[in-house]
């Protein structure tokens, strides 16, 4: 009995093991599908949009062309947020408010996706002689106007396009309040019967 005892014990590494490895194979799957299945809809966005600019006719809103697409997509990344344990801090309506703005704001696959796929920036800086480079702002806001909640401007250069949506900082007040230590004393009192 002892020796079944440790056998099992010896094997639970085993296990655990092969839990996270296929937990990781699952995860790589789901996000191959995610990657191919966004990179389709981009696509067939990117298509239309060549149509529409060879044979004009009425041009769709952007939360038309989210809707659109977005069905094409949806089974994949609701696979890929359940299996990533990702599924309760993304709705279908962020996802597709999301999906909106990179539409509007003519946004690649990989960049809808850095949201739900990698936590850190989808672009590495690098610092070689980065004073010289120039930067174009678009904005639908006047450039000397002030700051708003929710203004989006971009900041463009000939190889990427950086996206900026102004969001408020939250105010704290903090206060400090003197406790006296006096005040808050108690007294223990040990009966014969316990054992401290």
């Amino acid at each position: 009995m002892i020796a079944a005892a440790a056998r099992r014990r010896d094997n639970s590494h085993n296990e655990y093991y092969y839990e996270e490895a296929e937990m990781e194979r699952r995860v790589r799957k789901r996000k191959a599908r995610l990657v191919v299945a966004v990179e389709e809809a981009f696509t067939h966005i990117k298509r239309l949009q060549d149509e529409d600019q060879k044979n004009p006719r009425e041009i769709m809103d952007p939360r038309e062309a989210a809707q659109a697409i977005f069905a094409s997509m949806a089974r994949a990344m609701q696979k890929y947020l359940r299996t990533t344990r990702q599924q309760p801090y993304h709705s279908m309506e962020s996802i597709l408010q999301h999906l909106q703005f990179c539409i509007t704001h003519d946004m690649t696959p990989k960049a809808f996706l850095e949201r739900y796929l990698t936590p850190g920036p989808t672009v590495q800086y690098h610092r070689e002689n980065t004073a010289g480079r120039e930067w174009t702002l678009v904005s639908e806001e006047p450039v000397t106007s002030a700051l708003k909640e929710g203004a989006v401007f971009a900041l463009r250069r000939l190889d990427f396009s950086l996206v900026v949506t102004v969001r408020r900082i939250p105010f704290l007040q903090l206060r400090e309040e003197f406790i006296d230590p006096k005040s808050h004393k108690f007294v223990m009192r040990l009966q014969s019967e316990t054992s401290v």
